[in-house]
């Protein structure tokens, strides 16, 4: 089998497999955490201190609601048996952070440009932090990224220098660079590539980690770390490497390209710095991570350990922390401030429907008492004013039957009879017209076909009324029937005294809340808007504008139409508001 692979492929495989695992075979086997969450401060203050004990398992740190307008500060590191031991630390707060995070830790590609005096003209620095895309715990099975840096090589320049370092002294990682190339810009377009030996195929021993590639060495200071890597496939490839699981010591590889070649790019040239690269860097030590203006929750931070090639070793430890919620946030406030609201809007509630109520029991108190006041004026006209009047007119009719009819007496007393039937029927109106037992539709409507039957009758006119057989149960106010009734008694007057009628129609239409009287005789009628006179009678006009300024002060409308030969029909209509009490 050692010949199938070959020495140079057996000494790669191993080589690769110390890469991926060189500092977790001492703690691939432990399930104990390496690493302890040392101090909590918020605020300046300290508000928890690492117990004096073995367990990993802590309470949950309970901050008041004020800290959330303070800093807090997580102190962390390895524990002490593994302080020197090369372990990289990952925190994450979580309830705010997304991801892991590292406190620092990089490594560097920098590229500096010197004069022939040995001036720095120019000095760039391009940084490899954290994870590159596609690594997966060692170079050898990691993808590798393409970089590309440009720059303007300034005036003076004679020299480039190129270093590949870990040039933080707490840095950890694995970083791994090749296809290291130079490029210009061609004068026929396109770029050329003016790097010596970018695959790393000349030199000394390249397959081994100490080699020594031709154009590149090592600083004397952590030269065990800047490493040498046969990449696998065909043809063969080489990466430098800085594999840095030191605490105290960086590692650095060092490259110079001469700048004196006339052919080589000259000052102004815009060149190009491209690579390759994977990588995973972080770093070690005792640590702190501080958090500015937390959200009132709970979190929990968290810190796990890695080996400087990224692989997790170890349990992580976690210390679960609370910032307390405003007490104007919080639950039990919020429920209290919600019920306090909830009666007060009860209690405004109740009292604005008790005051309704109250003053719609007053209304109806007030309505009673003027209903039973009507009633008592109704009655003590009827059983006063009635029987007095009765009295008049059977006396009358009395001392008329006395005196003969030559007697000069006998006129007055036909007079006084005919005046106590007068003011009879007129009191009946009046005590009609006050009383609540008629505040009813039906009862106005009965009255005004009574009145037009008796009143057209005694002067020989026919009347026919057409009124609907139900009737909507309305109630009146006093005031709306004694209205009605006078404008319909006008009405009825006019027929009597002006048409020469035949025949009169009454006619009643109920509507939406309103009802309609329609007045409509046969008689000889007028041409609108003259008015006729009749011997001894005053002017018709005088008579309907009374009729319409009756209607309208109800809120109703009035309309009279007329022709000479052909009647007269006076219409109005009235609203009912039908509202509550």
């Amino acid at each position: 089998m050692v010949g199938i692979m070959g020495w140079r492929g057996w000494r790669a495989l191993v080589f690769g497999l110390t890469l991926a695992g060189f500092t977790s075979f001492a703690f691939e086997r432990t399930n104990d955490p390496l690493c302890e969450i040392r101090v909590l401060q918020a605020g300046g203050k300290t508000v928890y201190r690492q117990a004096l004990t073995n367990s990993d398992i802590l309470e949950r740190v309970r901050l008041p609601s004020v800290s959330r307008h303070q800093r807090l500060v997580f102190s962390f590191g390895p524990k002490d048996g593994v302080a020197n031991e090369p372990l990289r630390l990952r925190r994450k707060l979580e309830g705010h952070d997304q991801d892991w995070e590292e406190a620092g830790g990089d490594m560097q590609v920098s590229l500096a440009v010197y004069a022939a005096s040995d001036q720095v003209l120019s000095y760039d620095v391009f940084t490899m932090a954290g994870e590159s895309e596609g690594w997966t715990g060692d170079v050898l099975t990691s993808r590798f990224e393409t970089r590309r840096e440009s720059f303007i090589l300034p005036a003076g320049a004679r020299r480039l220098q190129v270093l590949f370092l870990s040039k933080d002294w707490k840095g950890l990682g694995v970083s791994a660079v090749k296809d290291f190339r130079l490029l210009r810009s061609k004068a026929g377009g396109g770029e050329e590539n003016v790097w010596p030996d970018s695959g790393l195929n000349e030199g000394e021993n390249l397959d081994q980690p100490e080699g020594k590639p031709r154009y590149w060495w090592r600083s004397s200071l952590g030269a065990n770390q800047a490493r040498v890597v046969l990449l696998s496939g065909s043809p063969k490839k080489h990466a430098l490497m800085i594999f840095d699981d030191d605490l105290h010591l960086p590692a650095t590889w060092q490259a110079d390209f001469p700048l004196a070649d006339p052919a080589g790019p000259g000052p102004g040239a815009r060149l190009t710095l491209e690579w390759k690269q994977a990588y995973s860097v972080g770093i070690g030590g005792r640590q702190r991570a501080g958090y500015d203006s937390l959200a009132p929750g709970r979190y929990v931070f968290r810190v796990k350990t890695v080996t400087p090639s990224g692989e997790p070793v170890g349990r992580e430890v976690t210390l679960p922390v609370s910032i307390a919620q405003v007490f104007w946030k919080r639950v039990p406030f919020v429920i209290f401030v919600v019920g306090l609201f909830a009666a007060i809007v009860s209690a405004v509630a109740r009292a604005v429907v008790r005051r309704r109520l109250q003053i719609r029991l007053d209304r109806l108190e007030h309505r009673r008492r003027i209903e039973h006041e009507r009633l008592r004026i109704a009655q003590d006209i009827h059983d006063d004013l009635g029987a007095s009047l009765t009295q008049i007119n059977l006396l009358s009719q009395t001392a008329h039957k006395k005196v003969e009819e030559s007697h000069p007496a006998w006129k007055d007393t036909e007079r006084l009879r005919a005046l106590a039937v007068s003011l009879t029927q007129k009191l009946d109106e009046t005590v009609w017209a006050v009383s609540p037992r008629h505040d009813t539709f039906e009862s106005l409507l009965s009255y005004l076909t009574d009145l037009a039957s008796e009143f057209l009758g005694s002067a020989g006119i026919r009347a026919r009324i057409d009124v609907p057989a139900e009737l909507p149960a309305w109630k009146l106010p006093a005031g709306l029937r004694h209205n009605v009734f006078l404008a319909t008694k006008e009405a009825l007057n006019n027929v009597i005294k002006h048409s020469r009628a035949t025949e009169m129609h009454l006619r009643l239409v109920l509507l939406k809340e309103a009802f309609e009287l329609m007045i409509e005789d046969n008689g000889c009628g007028y041409s609108l808007p003259a008015s006729p006179l009749v011997a001894g009678a005053r002017p018709v006009q005088h008579g309907l504008d009374g009729i319409r300024q009756r209607i309208e002060s109800l809120g109703g409308k009035f309309r009279i139409d007329s022709e000479p030969g052909l009647g007269t029909r006076v219409a109005f209509t009235v609203p009912v508001k039908q509202g509550k009490p």
